[in-house]
This record gives structure tokens, C-alpha cells and sequence, in this order.
């Protein structure tokens, strides 16, 4: 993963993109993270959104995609590895699953 160092290092991904003050910045936040489309991704693309991340997270460096691409890394790290010892959950434990996997068990 390519990286540059650029005056976005001030993003603080430890926080929602959009804030929490309204109902529709927490409906995005929400959204992003419970996204069903990430449980497609590739354990490669998972392996590089935790990169991203954890190299931010130790140098403030942001990638080459810009502060997009590193909002983008974030909720995908966060939608697929455990928030407390950062192990890659399987399909059905991640955030991204729990809205398909809700219509499943609810379905049934």
C-alpha cells in the first residue's frame, strides 16, 4: 500500500466521519459500517483496510487515495475485525453481516 504524507492528518478515524450529533449523520455512520456489500470483500482487501489503518493510526500517514480512501479502510476494518483484540471475525460475526444475517433469522 502506497502512502503520503499530506496536511489530512488531522483526520481522526477514531471517530464517526460525520459526526453523531444528528440522526442522519448516526444513519450514515451506521450505514457504512453495517454495510452488506463488505462481507464480499477479499481477505487481501481486508489485509490492506488494516494496514491502512494501523499505519495511520502509528504515523499519521495518510494513503495514496487521500483522506477518501483511509474513511473508506477505516469502516471496513472496523465491519470485519473485533474492535477490542483486532482478530478478523469470521462472515457471520462481522457488523457487515448483521443485516442480512438479521433478515435470515428473522425471516425464518
Amino acid at each position: 500500500v502506497s502512502t503520503q504524507s499530506t496536511g489530512d492528518s488531522d483526520v481522526d478515524i477514531t471517530k464517526s466521519r460525520w459526526g453523531d450529533l444528528t440522526f442522519v449523520s448516526r444513519f450514515k455512520h451506521f450505514a457504512h459500517l453495517t454495510d452488506p456489500s463488505n462481507c464480499l470483500k477479499s481477505d487481501k482487501r481486508l489485509e490492506e483496510a488494516r494496514e491502512i489503518v494501523q499505519q495511520y493510526k502509528s504515523d499519521k500517514v495518510v494513503p495514496a487515495g487521500g483522506t477518501d480512501a483511509l474513511w473508506s479502510a477505516k469502516y471496513l476494518y472496523e465491519s470485519a475485525f473485533h474492535p477490542e483484540t483486532g482478530d478478523k471475525q469470521n462472515v457471520v460475526g462481522r457488523m457487515s453481516f448483521q443485516v442480512p444475517g438479521g433478515m435470515i433469522i428473522t425471516g425464518i
